[in-house]
C-alpha cells in the first residue's frame, strides 16, 4: 500500500523527541538526510500518525481508554485482559499517548511545515498548520493544558527543548484564531498543494482543507462555548460560531475521511488499528466487544445501524452488549462481535473496514443543529436528520431504510425543551462518533451524556473516580521527571495532576 512506503520513505523524518525529554530535538545523523524526505513521504506520515495512529496507540488511547471512558467499546467480560474497573489510570499506557503522540507527530509537522515554507507553497503552509490544529486539539482535550505555542512553529530544532506549558483556554483561542488565519490563507485559490500523493484525506485541495479548518473550528467553539461564556468572552465565541455558519462546513461531498489498508496487513504495529488488535491477538483476551449502552440506544429505537455494527452472540443470537464497570463477568460468546465494518475479517481480510472518520458529514450535521438549538439560526431538525442519514450511510444503511427511520422512528425527530433536544442531537452525535473514542470522551464529559456510577455492589465504584467518568489523563511520568518545572508550573494552574480534574472547558 502506497501510505507505507511513504511512511517508511520518511520515517526517520517522523522519529522526534521523547515525549519532551531532554534530547527532546534529536535527530539521528543519517546518510539518508531525513530533513530532506519527499514532502508526499511527510505528508502521508503526519496523517498517519495524526488521525489513523498504529496499533499501539489505537489500542491504549482510542480503545481501552476513551472508547470504554465514552461507554461505546468494552473488554468487561470473563477471561478479558482490561475488564472490571475501566476508569483506572495505568501510567505506561498514558505516558505513551502523551510521549508517542508528539514523538510522531510534532516534528514530523514542523518538518512538513518547514517544507511547504521554503518552497513558497502557501497553500501547504495553510494544510500544515490546519493539521497541526487538529492534533493538538485532540491533545489538550485529552490532559488540557499541554505544550502547545513552543512547540508550534517551522524551527525543526527547538530553542526550548523543555517547552512551556500553555492553558486550555489560551489554546484554544490560540487554534480557533489560527484556523482563521488560515482560512483567509487559502482564501479562493485551487491550486493544489506540493506533495498531494501523500494526501490522503483531500489530495492535496485547499478548498477541502479550508471547509474541514471551518467546520473543526465550529467544533471547538461549542465545545469551549460554556467556558469562554463563563470568562466574559461570549460576545468572542458568538462571532466565531457565527463566522462559522456563514461559511462552507463539511458535508458529504467533502468530508474528512481517511481509509486504511484495504489488503493484508504488511506492518501490522504500523499499520494495524483495531482490526489488528482484535484479530492479531491470541486467546479471547483481546476481543473487545460493543458496550451495552451503545446497542441499547440502537436497538431500542429500531435504528438499522445495530446489524451493520454488531454480529449477534454466538450463544443466545441476541444483541447483547457488555456494561461498562459491571462487577459481573459474563461469557464472551454471550455479547457480540463487532462487525467486519469496524475489524475486518481477519489481519489479511480488512477490505470491508470503514475509513477513519476525521471529521464526518454527520458531525458537521450534529454541530449545525447545536448551533441551531442555542440560537445562531438554521433549522434544527432538518440538520438533525440529515446527520443521521450521512451517519447511516457511512455505514452502509440503505437509503430506503435511513429514510423509514426518519420517518417513522420518533427518536428520528427533535422533540420537548432546548435541553431535551440537545440531549437527542447529543446521543445521535456520540452514536455516530463510534471508533474515535477521543471525540466521544470528550463530547460526554461536557454534556454528561453518561450517569456516574453509583451502585458499588453491582458495578465498581472505586478510586480516584468513584463510578465518574475520567476528565482527563495525567501527565507523562517522562515529563514530569524531564521537563518537571513546566509539568509542575501546569498543575500548579489546572490543578491536581488526577483523572478527577476538570479541564477548562468542562464546566458542567
Amino acid at each position: 500500500m502506497k501510505i507505507l512506503k511513504f511512511i517508511a520513505t520518511s520515517f526517520i523524518a517522523s522519529t522526534l523527541f521523547l515525549g519532551c525529554t531532554d534530547g527532546f530535538e534529536e535527530i539521528n545523523t543519517d546518510p539518508y538526510n531525513p530533513t530532506e524526505a519527499p514532502v508526499q513521504g511527510i505528508m502521508a506520515a503526519v496523517q498517519y500518525y495524526e488521525f489513523a495512529e498504529p496499533r499501539f496507540l489505537t489500542w491504549r488511547g482510542n480503545l481501552i481508554y476513551s472508547s470504554q471512558f465514552a461507554n461505546q467499546l468494552s473488554y468487561n467480560y470473563a477471561g478479558a485482559w482490561f475488564g472490571a474497573d475501566a476508569f483506572q489510570n495505568n501510567q505506561g499506557w498514558t505516558n505513551a499517548i502523551f510521549d508517542n503522540s508528539y514523538k510522531k507527530v510534532t516534528l514530523s509537522s514542523r518538518n512538513l511545515l518547514k517544507t511547504y515554507t521554503e518552497t513558497n507553497d502557501t497553500n501547504g503552509v495553510a494544510v500544515s498548520k490546519i493539521m497541526m490544529s487538529w492534533f493538538f486539539q485532540k491533545m489538550t482535550d485529552i490532559y488540557g493544558d499541554i505544550p502547545y505555542s513552543d512547540v508550534i512553529g517551522a524551527e525543526l530544532i527547538l530553542e526550548n527543548p523543555k517547552p512551556t506549558y500553555d492553558s486550555q483556554s489560551s489554546i484554544y483561542k490560540g487554534i480557533i484564531d489560527d484556523l482563521k488565519v488560515q482560512i483567509d490563507a487559502i482564501g479562493s485559490s485551487t491550486t493544489i498543494i506540493a506533495g498531494a500523493e501523500g494526501d490522503y484525506v483531500y489530495q492535496g485541495d485547499p478548498q477541502k482543507w479550508k471547509t474541514f479548518a471551518n467546520t473543526l473550528r465550529l467544533r471547538m467553539a461549542l465545545r469551549g462555548r460554556d467556558a469562554f461564556i463563563a470568562d466574559g468572552d461570549q460576545a468572542y465565541v458568538d462571532q466565531v460560531i457565527a463566522e462559522c455558519l456563514s461559511n462552507p462546513l463539511i458535508d458529504e461531498t467533502n468530508q474528512a475521511l481517511l481509509k486504511r489498508s484495504e489488503s493484508a496487513l504488511i506492518l501490522s504495529f504500523l499499520d494495524g488499528g483495531f482490526e489488528d488488535v482484535y484479530h492479531g491477538f491470541g486467546g479471547i483476551g483481546s476481543k473487545f466487544t460493543i458496550a451495552k449502552r451503545y446497542l441499547d440506544l440502537l436497538d431500542n429505537n429500531n435504528d438499522p445501524r445495530l446489524e451493520k455494527v454488531a454480529i449477534p452472540s454466538a450463544i443466545g443470537n441476541m444483541y447483547q452488549g457488555s456494561a461498562i464497570g459491571s462487577r459481573t463477568q459474563i461469557a464472551r460468546d454471550e455479547l457480540v462481535t463487532p462487525s467486519s465494518l469496524i475489524i475486518g475479517n481477519s489481519t489479511t481480510e480488512v477490505a470491508d473496514i470503514v475509513p477513519v472518520k476525521v471529521l464526518s458529514a454527520s458531525e458537521s450535521y450534529f454541530l449545525q443543529a447545536e448551533a441551531a438549538i442555542l440560537g445562531y439560526g438554521g433549522n434544527a431538525n432538518a440538520l438533525y436528520q440529515e446527520g443521521i442519514r450521512a451517519s447511516m450511510n457511512f455505514w452502509q444503511v440503505e437509503a430506503s431504510d435511513a429514510s423509514d427511520f426518519i420517518t417513522n422512528e420518533p427518536v428520528a425527530n427533535l422533540t420537548g425543551s432546548n435541553s431535551e433536544q440537545l440531549t437527542m442531537i447529543w446521543n445521535q452525535r456520540w452514536l455516530n462518533s463510534l471508533m474515535n473514542g477521543y471525540e466521544a470522551w470528550a463530547l460526554v464529559r461536557r454534556t454528561n451524556l453518561i450517569p456516574d456510577l453509583t451502585d458499588n455492589t453491582n458495578f465498581w465504584v472505586t478510586q480516584p473516580n468513584n463510578g465518574a467518568i475520567p476528565k482527563r489523563l495525567p501527565y507523562s511520568s517522562t515529563e514530569a521527571v524531564s521537563n518537571a518545572d513546566n509539568v509542575n508550573a501546569a498543575i500548579t494552574a489546572q490543578g491536581a495532576d488526577e483523572m478527577t480534574t476538570a479541564i477548562w472547558w468542562d464546566k458542567n
